[in-house]
């Protein structure tokens, strides 16, 4: 196991140089000591040590301050890459306190955990993004290649990369609040959320579930190295699941050439509300997609992750798939 000591004495140059208060240290720390032990017995001790110095190096490079915000309304943490800093703001005056009736006690926790959430998912963002000269090389899995699969991180990927952020806390902190989150204004079909995500709530658990379809050491690998490891990672997937779109079962709504590209395809479509009207269709397709694949992983509670109908007589496409 990667101790705390290891990770605060690798940390000093990094402190030092960006003087954050008190208990942001303890979160920096925290989130390394909780990412690193999760991440070790599914790549082995010596790859996380290695993952480990990327995260920091990382750190040292993609944050040069903390600023505390003057005044916010709410709890805030948000990473700022032009500037290179880290935002935050802690406050008792939470909005999801409203319908409450949590004891003051129970609400300082509450928020002692939200603020958790909100700082590690910066801090995985951080981690992953690898900047060369001003410029961003890979972010995540992603990379600046021939084919601009990577192109710019304001681009869509970097949302996909958010979700996956999102994904990777909950998974770190044990989450699954199991939050219905309606798709429509109607609210005739609903998705389950492990937690609320201002961005990310409708498509949360469908990345969960394809991070049970992915090879996870891999995955790591290529996030660590993605020059590497990323089209290995990539393509790996699309040949085992090619048969989805090959075998022309399903008239999906969107049109990618790979699998991969498709899930990602119909995940920004969702979270970034594009042509909303077909929203519904769009969660059914994913739903889709990810029942057709289970036709090899067989897993057995499958639907969790799924699209719901919150009435027995709307019919859902995947039901018969």
């Amino acid at each position: 196991m990667i101790d705390k000591i290891l990770i605060t004495k690798k940390l000093e140059n990094f402190f030092i140089k960006t003087n954050p208060e008190s208990f942001l240290k303890v979160f920096v720390i925290s989130f390394l000591f909780d990412k690193t032990n999760y991440i070790e017995p599914i790549v082995g001790y010596e790859s996380a040590l290695n993952m480990l110095d990327k995260y920091i190096y990382n750190l040292e490079n993609n944050i040069k301050a903390f600023k505390k915000l003057d005044k916010y309304h709410s709890i805030y943490a948000k990473y700022d890459f032009k500037a290179k800093s880290l935002k935050y703001y802690m406050t008792n005056d939470y909005k999801k306190f409203k319908n409450t009736s949590l004891n003051s006690e129970q609400k300082k926790a509450f928020i002692i955990k939200e603020f958790k959430i909100m700082m590690y998912k910066e801090f995985e963002t951080i981690t992953n993004i690898y900047t060369f000269n001003g410029k961003i090389v890979s972010n995540s899995f992603y990379i600046e290649d021939r084919n601009g699969r990577y192109p710019d991180y304001d681009g869509d990927f970097s949302n996909i990369i958010d979700i996956f952020s999102d994904v990777e806390v909950c998974n770190i902190l044990k989450l699954n609040d199991r939050i219905k989150t309606y798709i429509d204004e109607n609210k005739n079909y609903f998705v389950y959320s492990t937690h609320i995500s201002q961005r990310n709530s409708e498509v949360i658990n469908y990345v969960l579930l394809w991070r049970n379809f992915l090879n996870n050491k891999l995955y790591y690998f290529a996030v660590n190295n993605p020059k590497k490891y990323s089209e290995k990672f990539i393509n790996e997937f699309n040949k085992e699941y090619e048969y989805i779109i090959s075998s022309g079962k399903y008239n999906f709504i969107l049109k990618n050439k790979d699998v991969f590209s498709l899930i990602e395809n119909y995940l920004l479509h969702i979270r970034n509300r594009i042509d909303i009207e077909n929203n519904i269709q769009y969660h059914q397709d994913l739903s889709v997609i990810f029942k057709m694949m289970n036709h090899k992983k067989h897993l057995t509670k499958l639907s969790e992750y799924l699209l719901h109908s919150s009435d027995s007589n709307n019919k859902l496409n995947y039901d018969k798939i």
